[in-house]
């Protein structure tokens, strides 16, 4: 928020393109329909997104209270189907179709065995040689890239990454809430890194937000 003469101005968040999927069978959607199926059968998008919304915000909060360690990718799949599994069926599983954003790939669902590895990697060195705030800043601004650049699921990768770096922050001692709907500056900050895989913006993002606890 910028004050100017008294006054408040909030900062207005950058616009972004949206997803496009290559699911020609109709996997997660209604048959013509951009709508993901789910198990209340809302087809009306708005009221799906809002049924979502709901249910998610819902295990968040749980979450906020009882946090799922994260060492793995075993641990985020199931912190993800945690958020989801009121939702979708696939709440938890690695998705079956290819992404794009702005025209440019995700990390192809040919190539997830080595990109779990990598993950896999990333966690273990962050958990057993992070220790300094400054080292931590920059582990997890990688490891947000890195997973970022997988998004292993089909919907709620954003909500997942961030959960995922609350609870890393946690098992150091820091808070890091990444509050996208509170703070159009850290909106934009996160949006920018992850969308561009800038590693500089995410740093930028963890020295704002991350808090000794």
């Amino acid at each position: 928020m910028l004050q100017t003469e008294g006054r408040n101005y909030k900062l207005a968040k950058n616009q972004y393109e949206g997803y496009q999927y290559i699911d020609l069978d109709n996997f997660y959607t209604y048959e013509n329909s951009f709508v993901l199926i789910n198990k209340q059968n809302i087809l009306d998008p708005n009221l799906a997104k809002n049924n979502e919304h709901l249910y998610v915000s819902k295990r968040l909060a749980d979450l906020y209270m009882l946090p799922i360690p994260v060492y793995s990718m075993t641990d985020i799949l199931k912190l993800h189907k945690y958020l989801f599994q009121d939702v979708y069926s696939w709440a938890g599983q690695y998705r079956k179709v290819n992404i794009t954003k702005s025209g440019n790939p995700f990390m192809s669902i040919q190539s997830f065995s080595s990109a779990e590895n990598f993950i896999n990697d990333l966690l273990n060195t962050y958990h057993q040689k992070t220790n300094t705030k400054e080292s931590i800043i920059k582990n997890l601004a990688k490891i947000l890239d890195c997973l970022n650049f997988f998004h292993p699921f089909r919907e709620g990768n954003g909500r997942t990454q961030r959960e995922v770096i609350r609870v890393l922050a946690l098992s150091k001692g820091y808070k890091a809430q990444i509050r996208v709907s509170e703070d159009d500056t850290v909106y934009n900050t996160y949006m920018d890194g992850t969308v561009h895989g800038d590693l500089q913006k995410l740093e930028l993002l963890f020295e704002k937000i991350l808090e000794k606890i």
